[in-house]
């Protein structure tokens, strides 16, 4: 009687132990990713632990549903391939639970995830979520697959498509009242109106999500709606009514810590004050842009602090939890003991042995949470070191941004100013002012370019792919009669040091300079390829060329072998006379 009575109370136990923590994991697993101010690395950790638990205790949704937090995961962290592997996970999870609405949610998620990457299978998922959400008439799931696939026909080009889609997604919002739906609904509307050139039809959607977004106390939200409303102004030409939005979005976005938004308000202010030839204004507000700009990186260091507080803070709530819970169990036993007087003697010694596990257990726990700690102050000594280095670069770039920058824009205004004041008199002081204010504003883009260098400790590829195609977009501004071509579609997540960075750019900038001056090319082009762990960039011209062996080496072309040769890359230089000349540096 002892011995069964023993088991009835160990199985409740256990069952109770069960159903806490697959309440726990559920309560994980609802967390919304996009909301979510916990750091990405620390989530990564959170949702692993919660697919170890599930798998644990063979619980199917625990474990369908962590897959689909990873996957979505992965997917703001840019690796794709994962992203995609564990939304396939999911769905498997799900159709083996017969969840079918979670199905067709994440056919259409991982249709969403593909749209960059495989057009053709992401309309292949994304039709096939669709399919089964209205098939089993799921609402709320066809509302954000018809928003999605809103999107994938307007990347397509096909707006008159994206716009049904957008109004099937809007009229299941509004019909159930989805009040946070419906202005992503109304916002995803009017950027379609905007493209097909209906201002009116777009600024009056984008006003309608900016409404809603106030009644729902959403000041993020709010602010995107401001700029976009200034955007479509700036469209039209209207710089007025753009700038006296832009400037309502910047105070909510410096407010909410939106600073990309606030950037990215800066820079088109800074557009519309140049539509409106208000250069003061113009070069104040791009300045502003370039400060938050610089600024990410130090924004990057405190984020990692505040996330090494985050797990342990993690850590210790966790303890916490499992303290409670034994205190949870002391009070069912004896809750337990009332009931069953009779097991009086037994439910001691489960009490006993209970008592004893746990003081071994917190012995244990103590132990490594000394290890946690010494772990945690090597880290956090680390991380002060790698702070006072990135003062003192940051306190270099400022200096020099400051200094020596704000000088040679005080030179730039002087010589407008001087030729302003000669009034065409004497033409070859006038040739000569422009040619050092060209000088001059060169050097302050290559001044930018270095300060961009050393704010950073690693530079990604797709950063100095797009430093590179800024070259390429001022030389066509500054040479309309020849035709340049950049296409560099390498999908890599290879990163430099600062100083491999700058230097890799200043070889092509240096190449795309010598095409320009003296192989009297038509076509320049700037091409990438990946082989192996390794990232090739070649730069060709269709110019004069010149003979190998005849050419004395001059500055440009020394300089370019000595760049290369101080971060081990190779540099190829390859011509014939009146077959042009290709540049081929690998890294």
């Amino acid at each position: 009687m002892k011995q069964l009575l023993f088991l009835i109370i160990v199985i409740f136990l256990i069952k109770e132990a069960n159903s806490q923590t697959k309440t726990e994991i559920d309560s994980l697993n609802s967390l919304t990713i996009q909301d979510s101010n916990i750091s990405s690395d620390s989530l990564l950790v959170i949702f692993s632990n919660n697919l170890k638990r599930s798998k644990k205790l063979n619980y199917i949704n625990g474990i369908a549903d962590s897959y689909w937090q990873l996957s979505t995961i992965f997917g703001y962290r840019g690796n794709q391939d994962k992203a995609v592997e564990y939304m396939l996970k999911a769905i498997k999870s799900y159709e083996n639970s017969g969840n079918d609405e979670k199905v067709a949610d994440s056919y259409g998620e991982l249709g969403y995830k593909l749209k960059r990457e495989d057009m053709e299978k992401a309309q292949y998922y994304m039709v096939k979520g669709k399919n089964l959400a209205e098939e089993g008439n799921f609402r709320f799931i066809q509302s954000r697959i018809y928003n999605n696939y809103g999107v994938l026909k307007e990347m397509q080009g096909a707006l008159d498509s994206a716009e049904l889609y957008y109004k099937k997604g809007l009229r299941i919002v509004l019909e159930d009242d989805y009040k946070v739906g419906i202005p992503y609904s109304y916002s995803n509307l009017a950027g379609v109106y905007g493209q097909l050139g209906s201002f009116d039809s777009a600024r009056y959607y984008f006003e309608k999500a900016k409404e809603i977004r106030i009644k729902n106390d959403d000041p993020k939200g709010v602010a995107e709606n401001f700029t976009q409303i200034g955007e479509v102004y700036l469209e039209e030409g209207n710089a007025s009514s753009a700038i006296k939005s832009f400037h309502q979005a910047i105070p909510l976005a410096l407010e909410e810590n939106y600073n990309f938004l606030a950037q990215y308000t800066y820079q088109k202010m800074s557009e519309a004050y140049k539509l409106r030839n208000n250069t003061d204004s113009a070069l104040f507000y791009l300045e502003k842009y370039n400060i938050f700009k610089d600024s990410i990186n130090s924004i990057e260091v405190k984020e990692k602090i505040a996330e090494l507080n985050v797990e342990f803070e993690t850590e210790r709530k966790e303890n916490e939890i499992l303290i409670q819970k034994n205190k949870i169990a002391e009070n069912e036993l004896e809750i337990e003991r009332r009931n069953f007087a009779i097991s009086g003697i037994l439910a001691i010694l489960i009490l006993g042995s209970l008592l004893a596990y746990l003081i071994i257990n917190r012995k244990n726990l103590e132990k490594k949470q000394l290890s946690k700690e010494k772990e945690l102050d090597v880290a956090l000594a680390k991380i002060e070191t790698q702070n006072r280095l990135e003062e003192q670069r940051l306190r270099i770039s400022r200096d020099l941004h400051d200094n020596i920058g704000s000088q040679l824009t005080f030179i730039i205004s002087s010589l407008d100013n001087l030729k302003f004041k000669m009034k065409q008199e004497n033409s070859v002081i006038a040739n000569k002012i422009d040619e050092i204010r060209v000088f001059t504003t060169l050097t302050i883009n290559e001044l930018r370019d270095t300060i961009w260098a050393m704010n950073k400790e690693n530079i990604n590829l797709e950063e100095l792919v797009f430093r590179i195609e800024e070259l390429f977009k001022n030389a066509r501004k500054l040479h309309p009669e020849k035709k340049f071509i950049s296409e560099f579609k390498v999908n890599s997540d290879k990163r430099f040091t600062a100083l491999e960075g700058i230097n890799i750019f200043r070889i092509i900038q240096e190449a795309l300079n010598n095409a320009i001056k003296y192989s009297g090319a038509e076509i320049i082009s700037f091409y990438g390829e990946q082989r192996n762990s390794e990232i090739v960039f070649k730069l060709q011209d269709n110019g004069v060329g010149f003979d190998p062996n005849l050419i004395e080496y001059g500055n440009g072309l020394y300089n370019m072998e000595k760049r290369a040769k101080d971060i081990h890359a190779t540099i190829e230089v390859h011509s014939e006379l009146n077959k042009g000349v290709e540049v081929i540096v690998t890294k």
